[in-house]
């Protein structure tokens, strides 16, 4: 057994399926080892096209699987290719284990080919500012402890990229068996539940005298509130307080529910605005939000007052919320839920007032599109009623969602679609919803889709994507090609990159030329070995055998022209 052996082995424990990446002499034991998990049923190479594309699929696995992603990239060149995709899941906290080669130990400084260590490129150097961990293994010794400090940090709170950098000669080194550290795959399995008690017998406190004169409430839900979503909407009904979302944490909270209001911030909703300035609202609980740009309007007063109350995992981002009457922090499951039990107590002793019409939520399709909660700035854009030439963006999501399974996936690039998605994007299932905005990289969604859809196969994941976001990186389809996935890229095409354009436009001073040459996205696809349609109509949706395409194991392009001068709403609510 290798060193490289040890390093799967714990990966198979954890219950992680694929190492994602590109080939390179210095990972040969590595893909040796892989390929000996392969045949026992472990842990298994995927060979992908690039190395920014291997750390944006690991990053779409991991969101899909609950799992560790992990990737790979051999020295020089094929660290730093891969460096902006682990910064985009720095920036998300992505939970992942980024794996890269150093030259033998005894080559160091001796100016050998591609050396990436201090005495050459120092790619560690580099990694430091965008991982959770960062180490260089320069003894077998060491391997394994940095290894179990790497999973745990990578898989804590907050997780993200845990990076080694290990020498070729150490990954072919001899292990000793069995592994020291035999149940560390267990106590990462046990979630993290702390909450500061002082802290919530104040909100506590807060809470009770606002509902018990009459005021209200209005809970802002930061995408840190992932796994909170069905208890914070509990909170909503047994309070009465409306719910509005973060960019981010639109993917938390049922947009049919009867209490929410939509998007504050970035290409947000008048709606949600409304919610903030209700003269009846006298506590803001932001939840999970790290209070950032988007998050706020741009630090809006409306929202950064003292009326605020901010709940957070992470004590770091209580740095952002001085002007605050509160900060607790905790485990945000944990805090609603006892928030909750207080509340239903409190109600049947007839300390509080029972709302006379609890809001419900469900995962039904709503009998309209547009949630009758939320005011948005062009209702009309979304009709699917209609034969619009050239078709607007809100059409091709409303005829998405009506047309493909409610289970499908769906992974928004950093272009045109991610302002007309916040704005105009309805799920009522909203987990099935993942953007990647912090660091808002490029051609994300086209690599995290074919991800998401390794980490489930048993439902279609789509890529809605500008043509420029699917040019950085459309290579990617050949890996779903080859596995056989599920995968639905729909590019948006108008030719340009178009939100750079839009936005030069309302800030620029001189007409630039943001253009691109038109290509043909359906015959690409079809040399890639997928399936492809261009639509130019809205009567092209219905040409389509939408089963056929949900179902079919392998890739499908859907080429649509958009209207190239539609302006998305970037503004902020």
């Amino acid at each position: 057994m290798t060193l490289s052996d040890l390093i799967v082995h714990y990966l198979e424990k954890l219950g992680v399926e694929y190492v994602f990446g590109i080939p390179g002499s210095p990972l040969g034991p590595l893909f040796d080892a892989l390929r000996r998990s392969e045949q026992r049923g472990g842990p298994r190479m995927v060979l992908t096209r690039h190395e920014a594309g291997a750390a944006f699929i690991a990053d779409g696995y991991a969101r899909e699987s609950g799992k560790l992603g992990v990737c790979c990239a051999t020295t020089g060149p094929g660290v730093t290719n891969l460096i902006t995709g682990v910064a985009s899941a720095c920036a998300e906290q992505v939970p992942m284990l980024v794996l890269t080669p150093q030259t033998r130990l005894r080559d160091l400084g001796s100016g050998c080919f591609q050396d990436s260590s201090r005495n050459g490129i120092d790619v560690v150097s580099m990694l430091e500012p965008c991982t959770v961990y960062n180490a260089t293994v320069t003894h077998p010794d060491q391997l394994e402890r940095k290894l179990a400090a790497a999973l745990t940090a990578a898989l804590g709170n907050p997780g993200g990229p845990a990076h080694l950098s290990i020498p070729i000669d150490i990954f072919a080194a001899e292990a000793d068996w069995p592994p020291r550290f035999s149940l560390l795959p267990q106590l990462l399995a046990r979630p993290h539940a702390t909450l500061d008690i002082a802290g919530l017998e104040n909100l506590c406190a807060e809470i009770s005298a606002t509902l018990g004169r009459g005021a209200g409430l209005c809970v802002l839900v930061g995408h840190g509130a992932a796994d909170a979503g069905h208890d914070i909407e509990r909170f909503a009904e047994l309070t009465g307080a409306t719910l509005i979302t973060t960019p981010r944490g639109k993917s938390v909270i049922n947009p049919y529910h009867g209490q929410a209001r939509g998007v504050f911030g970035m290409s947000g909703h008048a709606s949600s605005r409304a919610a903030l300035t209700d003269p009846k609202v006298e506590l803001i609980l932001a939840a999970g939000s790290n209070l950032g740009e988007w998050s706020t309007g741009k630090w809006d007063a409306v929202l950064m007052n003292d009326r605020l109350v901010h709940l957070h995992s992470e004590r770091r981002w209580f740095e952002r919320s001085p002007m605050a009457r509160l900060q607790v922090e905790g485990d945000l499951v944990t805090l609603f839920r006892e928030l909750n039990n207080r509340i239903e107590q409190w109600q049947s002793e007839g300390r509080l007032p029972v709302p006379e019409k609890p809001a419900q939520s469900g995962t039904a399709a709503p009998a309209a599109y547009i949630p009758a909660g939320i005011e948005v700035a062009d209702p009309a854009c979304c009709a699917t009623d209609r034969g619009d030439t050239p078709i607007k963006a809100p059409q091709v999501y409303a005829e998405l969602l009506r047309r493909l399974p409610q289970a499908t996936r769906y992974f928004i690039d950093n272009s045109n679609s991610v302002p007309w998605s916040i704005h105009y994007f309805f799920h009522p299932r909203p987990r099935h919803y993942h953007l990647s905005i912090e660091f808002a990289t490029m051609a994300w969604a086209v690599g995290a889709a074919v991800g998401g859809a390794f980490g489930n196969p048993d439902a279609p994941s789509v890529c809605i994507a500008g043509d420029g976001c699917y040019l950085m990186s459309g290579q990617e389809i050949t890996v779903a090609v080859e596995r056989r996935l599920p995968v639905l890229f729909v590019i948006l095409n108008d030719r340009a990159y178009g939100l750079i354009r839009h936005g030069h436009r309302i800030a620029g001073k001189e007409d630039a030329d943001f253009s691109i040459p038109p290509v043909d996205f359906a015959m690409l696809g079809r040399a890639a070995g997928a399936e492809a349609f261009t639509i130019r109509s809205l009567q092209d949706f219905d040409r389509l055998d939408w089963q056929a395409l949900a179902e079919r194991q392998g890739p499908t392009v859907l080429e649509v022209m958009i209207d190239a001068e539609a302006e998305p709403p970037i503004a902020m609510a």
